[in-house]
């Protein structure tokens, strides 16, 4: 196989793939289908469920919700499969058939009998256990109207985008894992006096424009327009197709992956409505206003890739990719190379030398599109760490 440049890219001729997946897998890929509004939720809620319903009847970590035990002898995939469906068919009645026909294929190299029986109503128990412990964590809920203050500095709307900013309620999010949406909150943006924040604004406004980009570069800011939720669940599911790991393993993993993904959204637009920062097109337009002799308006700039409709700091990319990094770390090993595609650049493979490399081209990604400053990003990034370090070292551990 042709290997392709980490910060290059280029067509890649792809062997055959592993034919053979599991329940988790297949079921990962069903929530991506499915969609629904904030999918990290989805995402997390399906996993927790596979992972308990297996580990269950396997035990071999600490639950993530005190359930009933299983029959002895219910067939663990039969369980995972029916926890999956039992989720999605909660949260999105309208699917039921094909969440059903799902389900028939999960179970068909199943044999009939007490254990697969057995195994399917556990899991459907599991789901409904973890159904409703989310039904008050105002995820779903519609966020506060927001009103945009007018100092140098504050947030504004930027242009093309909704009327609202998105996630507004992000502060009241219960999360999954962490005590707190606030609980990782960072320092906050260098202060707009700052030889930082002149730095931070003056790479930006070269490189993240349009005209200001190499191809290579417009490649890499295009490449990481895709939330980070698919992208690592992409990743992890092509990864254990060849990983040797067993059915309870790939649902500790990705259920790991999917609470770190989820309480990483969460943290990040808490810290996002506290500090309430400008994106850098309204700050390189208002650069006569900062009060920093170090920088120059531009009233004509314009970013590369259009700006999300939500603050600045800190980069969600950032600490969504970071949390997630680092719990595939924790599972593959930190010098874990693979490959992967996205869908912005559609026929294409990308090599990486492991999870690192991946984030640091996410976040150069972020300044390329003229989205974020520097700090931003390194702030995220260690925010997102810290998300996912409490998600791995708190959660599902070992039975002693």
């Amino acid at each position: 196989m042709k290997i392709v440049p980490l910060l290059g890219l280029a067509l890649v001729l792809s062997g055959p793939m592993p034919a053979d997946a599991d329940v988790v897998v297949d079921w990962n890929q069903q929530v991506i289908t499915s969609g629904g509004p904030q999918i990290q939720r989805t995402l997390a809620m399906v996993h927790l469920a596979m992972f308990d319903a297996v580990n269950a009847i396997e035990p071999r970590y600490r639950p993530y919700l005190m359930l009933p035990a299983p029959p002895p002898g219910a067939s663990p995939e039969a369980a995972a499969a029916a926890a999956a469906r039992g989720v999605l068919v909660r949260l999105f009645p309208g699917q039921q058939g094909a969440l059903d026909s799902l389900l028939v294929t999960s179970l068909a190299a199943i044999p009939d009998g007490e254990a697969k029986n057995d195994g399917i109503q556990y899991g459907d128990l599991v789901a409904q256990a973890t159904y409703l412990i989310r039904l008050t964590d105002h995820i779903l809920d519609p966020g506060p109207i927001y009103i945009a203050g007018a100092r140098p500095g504050d947030y504004q709307l930027t242009s093309p985008g909704p009327p609202q900013p998105v996630n507004t309620g992000g502060p009241l999010w219960a999360p999954f894992a962490l005590t707190s949406a606030a609980q990782f909150r960072p320092n906050g943006p260098a202060k707009l006096t700052s030889p930082q924040y002149a730095r931070d604004l003056e790479e930006v406004s070269l490189r993240g424009t349009q005209g200001g980009l190499t191809l290579d570069e417009a490649q890499i800011a295009m490449w990481h327009t895709e939330q980070a939720q698919f992208q690592f669940n992409r990743i992890a599911r092509v990864e254990v197709l060849s990983d040797g790991g067993t059915l309870l393993q790939h649902a500790r993993l990705f259920a790991l992956l999917n609470m770190a993904l989820a309480d990483a959204t969460t943290s990040v637009f808490d810290a996002k409505y506290f500090f309430d920062f400008w994106r850098p097109s309204t700050a390189i337009h208002n650069a006569d206003l900062d009060d920093n002799d170090r920088t120059s308006a531009d009233p004509m700039w314009a970013p590369f890739l259009t700006t999300p409709p939500h603050p600045e700091y800190p980069s969600a990319h950032a600490v969504v990719q970071g949390a997630a990094a680092r719990v595939m770390k924790h599972y593959f090993g930190p010098h874990h190379s693979f490959e992967t595609t996205a869908p912005s650049v559609p026929g294409v493979r990308r090599f990486y030398e492991d999870f690192d490399a991946y984030i640091e081209e996410g976040g150069l990604a972020r300044i390329l599109g003229g989205m974020h400053f520097r700090s931003s990003i390194d702030d995220g990034a260690q925010e997102g760490v810290r998300v996912g370090n409490w998600v791995i070292n708190q959660f599902l551990q070992p039975v002693d």
